[in-house]
Formats: structure tokens, C-alpha cells, sequence
């Protein structure tokens, strides 16, 4: 596992000589490694653009200071000389001493709160002396994935880090394959990503020239490396998943939840106002037939355009845009503290009659406004959508369905474009709004 994540490191030590052996044993294992004094390090020189899985620290960087004192000191290299796009990578910290460990973790604890540079994912705590006194480091990347195994998070990223590898390598490896000349590789592949991105969203030919199609080819090609991603999965560490833990902080997990979820279900990248695509989510900017009576006096009032792909890829077919009306709400310190409320009242009642974050959000929202019917969408809560700063929950109202001409929708001070539902949402809406409105009831006389 270790080995397939580290292809560098970096060894920071006071002591050459107690070095050297451990560079030896890294580079062994075909691991590129370079090596500083604390000197070294701390001039304005050595500032690491580059990603070095692995950093070897020595606990006691200066032998005349105390333990804090190195502590100090070591937040102050790593800021000084770790880039901001540095990416992930564990430090190794050589100490007899475990709750020197541990004091490190909470400082650097501080550091990734106020995102100082980029922190660590995981830290151990080796002892050196073990090592020098045996004469060699061969255990070395052995003892490490012992030390991991107890962090089962630390565990899944590094196996799942593995898999991005091996997958992206595929996925390309697949695609180079299927071309038949060098001489027309570059066009051929080029004529394939068009292609791809056209089809991602569905965008005909004729609307592409203020539309950023380059990025949909990215998108696509995404959705190859996924389906390569998920048949690459092999992990025999069950750890990595529990039903039996519980969250340290049950106040933080809406905010958690809200950034999950809109990692998965909706996209906020290279929105263009000038091209009406279905799945757009706008703001409305004065008041219309799409508003919907259930919005609270503070919520942001949104139409979604639904207008089927195949529709839209053929322009023949689509007149004018479909829209559903519904609101965005901000899930405020008032509702949140409700949920804090109930969820201290429920630490003396049994597992089995708890609600959990979810439900809650459910009573204080969608259940007092009366938005749960089947009229209503309202799967999605909590989310974090642009330029708010709390978590937020969406309603779609199926009963403020309706057309809207293109004009108006690039008109921003008409609707503004806000976000984009991904595939998953996007499919989910129109599924749940195409049973709605296929309902047809049927008049019995029962007496």
C-alpha cells in the first residue's frame, strides 16, 4: 500500500550521518528522496512546489531547544516551505516519546483550521533509535503500514489514492490503444474529445461558439476514469468502515454534510449565462408565475430548466425552455439550534428511537412549511450553493411548471444563472417530476 502511494520524500534531520541509512533504504525501494538540515530548510531557497508523499521529520530539529520550542519550530518550516497546491503526504516523526506526538498533532491541528499551508493527512510517530540500533531501516516501510492500519481513514485515502493511479492510467492507456497511426494520433483523439463533450451535455453543433466545450471534454472523460475508478476497487480493509462510531461533533455534521453534497450533486464551474442547458438552476430577479407560495419571506426564489437532452441536443425539437419553480432556503442558527436542542435531549433515549441530523433538518424545514407531498422536491438538504455561507436547503414545487423564452433566461436581471445540477440530480428531478405529472387517479364509486 505504502509503497505504491510514495514515489518521494523528503528527510529533514539535524544529523547527516543518522540520515543517510534511511535515504539508502528509500531509494531501494525506487523512492526519490532529498535530504535537509533544518538550516537548509529554513533559508528562502527551498520552498516545495511539488508533491513528496512522505516527510521524515526528527522530533528534536535542535538539540539545545525544548519540545515545544521543535514544535515551533517545525510548523514554521512546514509553512515557510510548503506550497499551497503541495498536495497530500504523512509525516513520519522519529520520537521515543508518543504524547510529543500527539502535542504536535494538536498545533498542527491549528494550522489546518486556519489553513496555514497545507497539512498533513496523517501523522506517526516512529522511534529512530529502534533503527540505529539495529543496524538498518529494512523494516521501515513495513512498520509504517503497521502504524497505519490503526488510522482507518489514513488507510482508505492512501488505497483509494492507489486506485486513482491505476485507473487514470487506464483510462488514458484505453484511449491511446484505440488509435491506429502516430501520424493522426493527435487529430483522431482531438475529433474523440469533441465528440465526448458534445455528448455530455448534449449541446448541438450550432450553440458551441460561446460555449466553453473544451471543459465538457474533461467532464466526460471524468465519467470514463470513474467507470475505470469503481471496477479498480480490491481493498481487504474493512476498517475503513464502522456503523457502530459516531461523530466527535454532531454541530458540525450539517455543514459537513452541505459540502458532500454539493460535491456530488451540483456543479459551479464555467457557468455561462449566454447558453440556456437543461439542469441550469437560476435565481429569479423579480417576481413571476414561477414563484411559489410556499418560499419563506427570506428564501431565494429559483427556477430549474428541464427541458429532456434529447430535446435539447436536437434543435429542432425545443421551442422554448421548460421550467420548474421552488426556492432555496438558508437552514439558519435559529433551525440549527433547534436541531442542537433536540439532539442533546435524545443522549438518554435509545439508539433505536434517535433522529439523526438528517430527519431533524426534515422537522424544522420541510415538515413546518408543508412541503412534503408528492407535489414537492425536496431531496436536497443540506447543500453549500455560491456566495452562501450557511447550509441551504432546495424545494421544487411541480406546481409552478412552465415555458420561458431563452431571451429572458440570459437576461440577468431576469433570472440569474446560479448553478448547475449534475447528471445524478439532474436525472433524479426529472424522473420524480415526470411521475407527478403522469398521475391520472381514477373516479370509483366505493358506496
Amino acid at each position: 500500500m505504502i509503497t505504491n502511494f510514495v514515489n518521494s520524500a523528503i528527510v529533514i534531520d539535524d544529523q547527516q550521518t543518522e540520515a543517510d541509512p534511511l535515504l539508502s533504504e528509500l531509494k531501494s525501494h525506487d523512492i526519490q528522496c532529498v535530504f535537509y538540515t533544518p538550516s537548509d530548510m529554513n533559508s528562502n531557497q527551498v520552498v516545495f512546489q511539488k508533491n513528496r508523499q512522505l516527510i521524515f521529520l526528527d522530533l528534536s530539529l535542535d538539540d539545545s531547544k525544548k519540545t515545544v520550542e521543535n514544535i515551533a519550530l517545525i510548523r514554521k518550516l512546514l509553512k515557510k516551505s510548503l506550497d499551497t497546491n503541495f498536495g497530500i503526504y504523512g509525516i513520519i516523526m522519529w520520537s521515543k516519546h508518543q504524547h510529543h506526538i500527539d502535542s504536535l498533532k494538536e498545533k498542527l491541528q491549528e494550522d489546518r483550521n486556519n489553513k496555514s499551508y497545507p497539512t498533513p493527512i496523517f501523522v506517526i510517530g516512529l522511534d529512530k533509535t529502534k533503527y540505529i540500533q539495529q543496524g538498518n531501516y529494512n523494516n521501515l516501510l513495513s512498520d509504517i503500514e503497521n502504524a497505519l492500519k490503526a488510522d482507518s481513514a489514513a488507510t482508505f485515502f492512501l488505497e483509494w489514492s492507489n486506485s486513482v493511479q491505476q485507473a487514470k492510467d487506464s483510462s488514458i492507456s484505453k484511449i491511446y490503444s484505440l488509435m491506429h497511426d502516430y501520424k493522426t494520433q493527435s487529430d483522431d483523439i482531438t475529433y474523440i474529445l469533441t465528440q465526448l463533450a458534445l455528448n455530455h451535455t448534449g449541446i448541438h453543433k450550432s450553440m458551441v461558439e460561446n460555449y466553453p466545450l473544451h471543459i465538457d471534454a474533461f467532464k466526460a472523460f471524468d465519467e470514463i476514469l470513474n467507470g475505470e475508478l469503481i471496477n479498480s476497487h480490491a481493498s481487504k480493509s474493512t476498517a475503513v468502515v464502522d456503523t457502530n462510531k459516531s461523530f466527535s461533533s454532531q454541530t458540525d455534521l450539517p455543514n459537513i454534510y452541505a459540502q458532500l453534497n454539493s460535491a456530488i450533486l451540483i456543479d459551479t464551474n464555467n457557468l455561462n449565462q449566454s447558453i440556456v442547458i437543461p439542469g441550469n438552476v437560476y435565481e429569479m430577479q423579480t417576481s413571476g408565475s414561477f414563484k411559489s407560495d410556499k418560499a419563506p419571506a427570506k428564501a431565494k426564489n429559483i427556477v430549474i430548466e428541464i427541458t429532456p437532452p434529447c430535446d435539447f441536443s436536437n434543435s429542432g425539437k425545443r421551442v422554448r425552455a421548460r421550467l420548474i419553480g421552488g426556492f432555496v432556503m438558508d437552514i439558519s442558527q435559529e433551525i440549527q439550534g433547534k436541531i442542537q436542542e433536540d439532539l442533546n435531549k435524545q443522549k438518554n433515549k435509545s439508539s433505536d428511537k434517535q433522529k439523526n441530523i438528517g430527519e431533524l433538518i426534515k422537522k424544522y424545514t420541510i415538515d413546518e412549511l408543508k412541503c412534503n407531498k408528492e407535489c414537492f422536491y425536496s431531496e436536497v438538504y443540506p447543500i453549500i450553493v455560491p456566495n452562501e455561507a450557511n447550509p441551504q436547503l432546495m424545494i421544487l414545487d411541480f406546481r409552478y411548471f412552465g415555458h420561458e423564452d431563452d431571451a429572458n433566461l440570459k437576461n440577468g436581471t431576469k433570472y440569474k444563472l446560479w448553478f448547475r445540477t449534475k447528471p445524478k440530480l439532474f436525472a433524479d428531478v426529472i424522473q420524480k417530476f415526470s411521475s407527478h405529472a403522469a398521475r391520472l387517479g381514477l373516479s370509483v364509486i366505493h358506496s
